[in-house]
């Protein structure tokens, strides 16, 4: 073995060389760093999210937003060309059109985002690779055999090093290290539910707040912590109750800002009862209320009517108008109800609750059933031109343009077969509208039906039955 020089001058370059090599281990990490760092980072340590509505970026921020809902109207737009009107004022009716086209813009950059993370989660391993290369080339430099550097400069670079390639592995980490695949299970899926989820509060998006919640709980989907969060909670779930993977929570909630028209099922805890909010009149429809106000909070009450297709003005005081719309979801739905005129159980109140609102055109729970998937009202318009009234309906007639028909109906010599209605609700089809046209057809073709007349002469003037 060779002896080492102990010399001053020989021990001065070794040290030279170590601290130099050190050098460039720390600027390998710092650099590495720099990326994280973040000028908010005082501020959100400092104060959190603040005690201030008003901040220093919020005009900017709402101009920011302002330009960008410009750009989805114009996106919302059946135009194509450079001369696309712009949306200066927005009706009501225009919002779930413009959130469309949001959704859309999102989900072009949460599949960037999601291409980006795949590439970084391959470049990875090179950057961690060339980090090893680069430690090996500076242990060769200052291994203690061959300078005699003493064990702290070793240590002080190997730190370095150290520091520099866990800063990588931590950059993203879980999201680097989970497989592709697992990531775009907990998007992919979540952005596909909220949509189909969304489709239930459409009409309710009638509001530019309404509007921003939206896009904004949207864009919650593709955040690297809610994708972490969803990935963990996964994990936890099927460790702790061993179900399958993806029973953790996956959505945020979008049904809470569409008030007062929304889909809710809470049951407050704590507090007297005496705090909830009464509706009047629900006693007509509920059995029990209010001593179950708890189970029936005026937010589910709300859901309830949604579900029967009830205007929201009975939600200050429920009339006859709702009973009539109870009565006749219980004559849709025979599997669920219990035929009373009240929601007597839990089953009734979940089947109702569940239920989404009525689409466009359709004001009940019978027509949502009959037509909402099936738009061909073709035998209720032969039906109703079976009776005899002035006037026919054409063939190719819609629901809505049989409305005023369905209400002389009503008003002839029915009346006296069907269930009685608000005046509001004449021109909507319930079941036994449906069943005493059914049995008035019948009547009216067998009697149109020509019989031989006795000795072979003319058969006999055709009465038309009455129904």
């Amino acid at each position: 073995m060779q002896p080492v020089d102990s010399s001053p001058q020989s021990l001065t370059q070794v040290w030279g060389r170590a601290m130099r090599a050190g050098i460039v281990a720390f600027c390998v990490g710092l650099a590495l760093l720099v990326g994280g760092c973040d000028p908010n980072d005082r501020v959100y340590i400092r104060d959190g999210v603040g005690t201030q509505l008003y901040t220093a970026e919020t005009a900017s921020a709402i101009e920011l937003q302002n330009i960008y809902l410009e750009y989805l109207c114009r996106s919302a737009s059946n135009n194509v060309g450079a001369d696309v009107p712009g949306c200066s004022q927005v009706p009501p009716n225009y919002w779930p059109i413009i959130v469309q086209a949001g959704l859309n813009d999102i989900d072009a950059r949460c599949d960037s985002y999601l291409a980006w993370l795949d590439l970084k989660r391959r470049e990875k391993a090179a950057v961690l690779a060339e980090i090893g290369a680069i430690r090996f080339a500076v242990d060769a430099l200052t291994n203690p055999n061959i300078t005699g550097v003493s064990g702290v400069g070793l240590a002080a670079i190997s730190a370095a090093f150290g520091l520099a390639n866990d800063t990588v592995k931590n950059f993203h980490s879980l999201l680097l290290q989970v497989d592709q695949t697992t990531v775009q299970s907990v998007v992919i899926p979540n952005r596909d539910l909220f949509r189909r989820d969304l489709v239930k509060y459409y009409s309710s998006i009638d509001n530019k707040p309404a509007a921003v919640h939206t896009l904004r709980t949207y864009l919650l989907i593709c955040m690297p912590m809610t994708i972490s969060a969803n990935i963990n909670s996964t994990v936890t779930v099927f460790k702790q109750t061993g179900m399958a993977p993806g029973s953790g929570p996956t959505l945020p909630t979008i049904a809470a800002p569409f008030t007062p028209r929304q889909k809710f099922e809470a049951r407050p805890t704590g507090g007297s009862d005496k705090d909830l909010v009464r509706v009047p009149g629900a006693e007509t429809i509920i059995d029990g209320y209010p001593g179950n106000i708890r189970t029936y909070t005026r937010e589910v009450i709300d859901s309830i009517l949604i579900g029967l297709c009830a205007p929201q003005s009975e939600l200050t005081q429920i009339t006859a108008i709702t009973k009539a719309y109870l009565n006749i979801w219980e004559q849709t739905d025979t599997q669920n109800s219990t035929l009373d005129g009240k929601i007597s159980g839990e089953r009734e109140r979940r089947a109702i609750v569940g239920l989404t609102p009525c689409p466009t055109g359709i004001l009940n729970a019978f027509e949502r059933r009959t037509f909402a998937t099936a738009p061909d009202v073709g035998l209720l318009v032969t039906l109703l031109n079976k009776v005899p009234l002035s006037g026919e309906l054409p063939a190719a007639a819609t629901l809505t343009e049989s409305r005023n028909r369905i209400a002389l109906v009503r008003r002839s010599c029915f009346a006296g077969k069907l269930s009685k209605l608000p005046d509001s609700m004449n021109t909507q089809v319930t079941q036994d509208l449906m069943r005493e046209l059914g049995l008035y057809a019948r009547r009216r073709a067998a009697a149109e039906t020509p019989a031989a007349a006795p000795g072979g002469g003319q058969p006999a003037p055709v009465a038309i039955p009455a129904c």
